[in-house]
């Protein structure tokens, strides 16, 4: 049984491959509490363990402390190339292999520009293009088998932004994190509305500069804790936006099976 496991900033998400070779459905874990979570009961039947972790060494230590003695644990990099994309990173040690696990999966389901969004604790947005030659025409681009990955912005995800105000600000009040509006009349919609407006305008920069490039409109997948949210209000802007739960460990299989 292989398990896949994707360790943020805040959570860990993990999910079973099942025997029909699909993703069992995602689970979810404060990283505080890992050591006293189901999925340490969960590795007792496991016999591999593939994982995602950008939360640092302390972090990694702890999950290879829960893993039973039968196990056999891998923790991915990001690479030059993998699963049908090439990776333009500059120093690709420094990638986030959560962000090149996300950027496969939707290149592996989609194979056409895409626009990659992981709304959680740090939001990042980055994009996709197909490998192709500029002087082949659009359908012949979007069929081309091959993606590339450009790269991207990593901001402050909706909390940081909003713990942000509360900290470094004398006279506003503490953040709620509902609704956004259109002309907001008060102060707390003021600083919400604001914090949503910078995602949303950071993901359609993004969009308009990929268009620019592919000359072919590109879909939006937006995952992490706050895909619902961000989606809703890109959604004003735009049509093409696809929320999705686990796209890191979709990545993660696909690894697995290409090694």
């Amino acid at each position: 049984m292989l398990i896949v496991i994707d360790t943020g900033n805040t959570r860990t998400k993990w999910a079973v491959l099942t025997s029909d070779g699909h993703l069992g459905e995602m689970q979810i874990t404060p990283n505080k509490t890992l050591a006293q979570s189901i999925l340490k009961d969960n590795l007792v039947g496991a016999e591999k363990v593939v994982i995602a972790n950008v939360a640092g060494d302390v972090m990694a230590q702890q999950l290879l402390n829960i893993m039973p003695e039968h196990v056999a644990v891998t923790f991915l990099e990001a690479s030059n190339e993998a699963c049908n994309i090439i990776n333009r990173y500059q120093d690709i040690a420094a990638l986030g292999v959560d962000r090149w696990a996300a950027a496969i999966a939707v290149w592996n389901q989609l194979q056409q520009p895409a626009i990659v969004v992981n709304a959680g604790t740090a939001i990042t947005i980055d994009s996709l293009t197909v490998d192709s030659p500029f002087e082949l025409t659009v359908l012949e681009r979007t069929i081309s088998k091959k993606g590339v990955y450009l790269g991207g912005t990593i901001m402050p995800g909706l909390y940081a932004m909003h713990h942000g105000l509360d900290s470094h600000t004398a006279n506003l009040p503490p953040v709620s994190m509902g609704e956004v509006v259109r002309f907001p009349v008060n102060t707390d919609d003021a600083m919400k509305t604001g914090c949503m407006n910078a995602v949303v305008g950071s993901i359609l920069l993004q969009m308009e500069q990929l268009e620019k490039q592919c000359a072919f409109l590109p879909k939006i997948v937006i995952a992490g804790g706050d895909a619902v949210k961000v989606a809703h209000a890109l959604k004003i802007h735009v049509k093409h936006v696809v929320v999705a739960e686990d796209l890191v460990l979709q990545g993660l299989v696909l690894l697995e099976k290409e090694e």
